[in-house]
């Protein structure tokens, strides 16, 4: 089994410096700690997480923390490139991380809750924003080193928020879509609790109001069969040339509706959603999307708890993601 001390002895260093490069100091030079953790990958050395915490007070885990745990959540695209782009980060620092797996608000600030209290992390990243959060409250409250990828909701200076300005994202993609001739659109949202919702719905209505554009938006949709009964009941093909989703699995589901109805996209429809994925790409037709680059959202904000870990003086600021459109076989030019 290898030790420390065959670590430090390849290296040429003392265990003490290696014992540093596992604990993060910022003592230790870029160069050193590049060759201590080649060293370590080399012989396959594998710290005791045990030890090293009872020494450093440290558990070098991140934690994450979701909406839910539900099945559209573990199977939506885009915390699997968010959640990826975090373990990479943390990976290449040596950080592990830990997934909240609650279902139910109270739940999951339980589990956070036993997270702090145990010291089984030393910070959190939340993939979400929301007013009013009972989890966001007791980690201020606390301490608790955190970042959020959301919008930033108010003006506390030690919080950090890495985002999309999704008002703006909302805007140009509902500005396509009037370019393209579209004058009725339907904007469906699974639920308008989170910001990126709100923001979402905001850039929506502006241009809609601009370009004097007959409209409709209803949140709480989320099942293929809740969305089947509202296109009959807005007799989809008769007022609407057009539909907005704010998320790519609301957009498969809504596909799958379309199709039960033998709607055609786009010649009788067309459809754009949020979150490039292979869902959207590879969905019949493909799809325009708005691309947030999530993989960009979840390295900067892994990148910034880590900062914030390891340096006293990290300053706190918060990043903007740009989007940009990808369009697809789900819109074109609408005839005269």
């Amino acid at each position: 089994m290898v030790t420390l001390k065959d670590v430090a002895k390849k290296a040429n260093v003392s265990p003490s410096t290696v014992s540093r490069v596992m604990s993060n100091s910022k003592d230790i030079s870029e160069n050193t700690r590049k060759k201590v953790t080649k060293i370590m990958d080399e012989l396959g050395y594998v710290p005791n997480i045990t030890a090293r915490k009872l020494v450093t007070n440290q558990s070098n885990t991140i934690g994450l923390v979701l909406k839910t745990i539900s099945i559209e959540m573990r199977q939506n695209p885009f915390f699997t490139e968010v959640l990826t782009s975090i373990s990479s980060v943390c990976e290449e620092k040596r950080f592990s991380t830990i997934m909240t797996t609650s279902y139910t608000s109270e739940d999951l600030l339980n589990e956070v809750k036993a997270l702090v209290l145990s010291k089984a992390v030393d910070g959190f990243i939340l993939l979400y924003s929301m007013e009013n959060d009972p989890i966001y409250k007791y980690l201020v409250d606390n301490e608790v080193p955190f970042v959020v990828i959301g919008k930033k909701i108010n003006n506390d200076p030690n919080v950090m928020f890495v985002d999309n300005d999704n008002i703006e994202a909302s805007y140009n993609l509902t500005k396509y879509m009037s370019g393209l001739g579209h004058r009725s659109l339907l904007f469906l949202s699974e639920n308008n609790t989170y910001e990126v919702n709100k923001d979402r719905l905001t850039g929506f209505l502006k241009v809609c109001k601009e370009d004097n554009i007959q409209h409709k938006y209803v949140n709480e949709v989320v099942s293929r069969d809740e969305i089947t009964n509202l296109l009959i009941n807005e007799d989809i093909r008769k007022n609407y040339t057009g539909i907005v989703t704010t998320d790519s699995m609301l957009n498969l589901n809504l596909l799958s509706a379309l199709y039960k109805l033998n709607v055609n996209i786009p010649d009788d429809i067309q459809t754009c959603t949020f979150t490039d994925s292979y869902l959207s790409e590879s969905a019949c037709p493909p799809q325009t999307v708005v691309n947030i680059y999530p993989e960009n959202l979840g390295k900067i904000a892994a990148k910034s708890l880590l900062e914030i870990l390891q340096k006293e003086d990290a300053v706190m600021h918060s990043s903007i993601i740009p989007t940009s459109i990808i369009e697809r076989d789900s819109t074109k030019q609408l005839k005269s």
